[in-house]
């Protein structure tokens, strides 16, 4: 499913900031890791004859004495201090990104190709030991791992960090996935009612179509006067958003909705609340595992560590829509895109359009926000010996990925919505001014 969106060419780096670390536990943890998880001391290569990257896992009881497990890296920063913001319960504001290179060696890799090509070890962590901090960074691919499996990654570090006993996933043969989705296209079925919202916010990756990807994420980035940066909310601050919601939805008999798209309908509503594109259409992207529905028939998909994710579409938004539209009403419309996204017929509708088109596609015409809820994976449960002050998430290169790609991720018992690239000057002003007032 890499092929789908091009995941294949970048990497994903985790960043926890905290007191202090143990480098040589951590350095350790990493090597014990990919020792009993043989799929992380495996190389990426490229198979000619089924033309895709695999693992080739070492399967030996001992392996050759220079074989690297996993990439460790570590700077002296004793000098510097990193500017950290305190967050508490009742927190709600916006938060400066840090620098990438804290948190990665200049020589991490990113596509799948520099693995394969440098037989390069699959884990990659990067420590810098600041005046007043340490910054620990957990690189992996993502032509390898979503972010499930990335949370197995985080899970299997901090077992083996903190003596807690734990057993690796199963492996799984190199075209298992495809397997399944062959299945799936060969069956009877109806698509789902959202799979022509997908079709008309996407489009094929052609050369006339790239090209206006890369126009716009220009006009994004100098037009608009894109910055990073990041937001959180608190854990009480949470509480209160949702608890108007949910109250709504038990005394009306109202459909449920999850914590998640509350707090992803408050950001749209908070993003949009002057309004000053009107009438501008809005497109709502998000990121979706498909592991429980394919598990239905193939269990074993269940935990599958590699790419199970899949971009849905909900019914095109006006700015003004967005912003008049009740909260609970957003989050709905958001329940509903993920629950007719995750059946067999929307899967198959989806897997034959993509297969017309050429296999890829490519973010829609217009300003679209994508979300990717990684609070279920775990990613943040990395129990580093102190405590953690800031968690970040990168994934590199994105030069040229979409804006308004935001990962929600739970830090100290709340949310952190974290823009990959960056959103407008204009709606951090206005997402600034709703979380003035809680």
């Amino acid at each position: 499913m890499d092929d789908w969106y091009g995941v294949r060419y970048f990497s994903d780096t985790f960043g926890y900031v905290v007191r202090t670390v143990d480098v040589e536990a951590l350095d350790n943890a990493a090597k014990q890791v990919a020792d009993k998880w043989r799929l992380i001391a495996g190389r990426v290569e490229w198979s000619v004859e089924k033309n895709l990257y695999q693992i080739r896992v070492p399967l030996s009881d001992s392996l050759p004495k220079d074989y690297m497990l996993a990439k460790f890296t570590m700077d002296q920063r004793t000098s510097t201090e990193l500017p950290i913001v305190p967050v508490d319960a009742n927190s709600a504001q916006i938060l400066k990104k840090p620098p990438v290179t804290y948190f990665r060696h200049p020589t991490t890799l990113n596509s799948l190709h520099e693995y394969a090509s440098k037989h390069a070890p699959i884990l990659s962590i990067h420590v810098s030991l600041m005046a007043n901090c340490a910054c620990v960074g957990v690189t992996v691919p993502h032509g390898i791992f979503d972010g499930t499996g990335m949370g197995q990654v985080v899970k299997a570090l901090n077992c083996a960090l903190n003596s807690i006993p734990w057993v690796p996933p199963n492996l799984t043969g190199s075209l298992i996935m495809a397997d399944r989705l062959k299945k799936i296209r060969e069956s009877e079925c109806t698509s789902g009612p959202n799979l022509a919202d997908v079709q008309s916010a996407f489009s094929s990756a052609s050369i006339k179509n790239v090209f206006y990807v890369l126009k716009h994420v220009a006009w994004e980035k100098y037009w608009h006067r894109l910055k990073r940066g990041a937001i959180y909310l608190g854990p009480n601050v949470v509480e209160r958003i949702v608890a108007g919601v949910k109250s709504q939805v038990a005394e009306e008999g109202k459909d449920w909705v999850s914590t998640g798209d509350i707090v992803v309908a408050f950001l749209l509503k908070a993003a949009y609340l002057e309004g000053r594109t009107a009438h501008k259409t809005i497109t709502i992207a998000p990121l979706i595992s498909l592991r429980k529905v394919l598990a239905e028939t193939d269990p074993e998909l269940e935990d599958y560590s590699h790419n199970a994710i899949i971009t849905s579409a909900l019914p095109p938004l006006t700015a003004q829509q967005i912003s008049s539209m009740s909260l609970y009403d957003l989050a709905l419309k958001y329940r509903r895109c993920i629950d007719y996204t995750r059946n067999v017929c929307f899967v198959q509708g989806y897997t034959k359009w993509l297969a017309s088109i050429g296999g890829h596609i490519l973010p829609p015409k217009g300003d679209i926000w994508f979300f990717s809820n990684q609070v279920i994976t775990g990613v943040e449960k990395l129990d580093l010996g102190s405590e953690t002050l800031a968690f970040w998430h990168w994934a590199l290169p994105f030069v040229f990925a979409p804006d308004h790609s935001l990962i929600l991720n739970k830090l100290k018992g709340g949310y952190i919505i974290d823009p990959l690239i960056g959103i407008r000057s204009s709606q951090w002003k206005s997402i600034q001014k709703v979380l003035q007032t809680l």
